[in-house]
């Protein structure tokens, strides 16, 4: 979301943030840490506001995701995170190197993922939409240790699973920060 003024966004009543650290290129591969991450997570933290963390994830097997929830675990190490880390595994419009994986492997995928950031110690989970949960993921392959943050946008979930965090929209508002969130 660009440059944010964390002061405003406290001011506000925002609770917690959950910051971008990076993504894995959909066609390149590499991964790449949001080039606002260290400005959000600091100014989230100065102003008092409890952080989580996601990553895009673009892993095409475990190995990746071991690699991409290293790299996080990497840019987290020096800052107080209390909420989760999670992976962020949608789509690339079609065209992203992950977007045809088969359920088991990309369920392989967020466990791995999931794993690694909790080998961190750090409270781990996956955020998806109630479509990819209900038919890109086998939640049966995946550890009832994971934290589901839910995107389903209605005035009531519909989702028959579990979830700890439910994102109802993605049109919001918030002083401070330009653009939707």
């Amino acid at each position: 979301n660009g440059d944010i003024d964390w002061g405003k966004v406290k001011k506000e009543g925002v609770k917690f943030a959950i910051i971008r650290a990076g993504y894995r290129g959909s066609v390149s591969g590499s991964i790449v840490v949001d080039p606002y991450f260290k400005q959000n997570i600091a100014g989230a933290i100065e102003n008092n506001i409890p952080v989580g963390i996601y990553f895009f994830t673009q892993a095409v097997n475990d190995i990746e995701a071991v690699e991409e929830a290293s790299a996080v675990l990497s840019l987290v190490k020096d800052y107080d995170i209390t909420y989760p880390v999670f992976i962020d595994t949608e789509g690339a419009g079609g065209k992203g190197r992950a977007d045809s994986l088969e359920v088991s492997e990309r369920s392989k995928v967020c466990q791995s993922f999931c794993e690694t950031i909790r080998s961190g110690n750090y409270n781990a989970g996956i955020y998806a939409s109630k479509n990819w949960f209900n038919k890109r993921l086998d939640i049966t392959k995946l550890s009832a240790d994971n934290i589901t943050w839910l995107a389903e946008y209605q005035d009531e979930p519909s989702y028959g699973g579990t979830y700890q965090m439910w994102q109802y929209s993605s049109g919001g508002r918030v002083n401070g920060i330009e653009g939707r969130v």
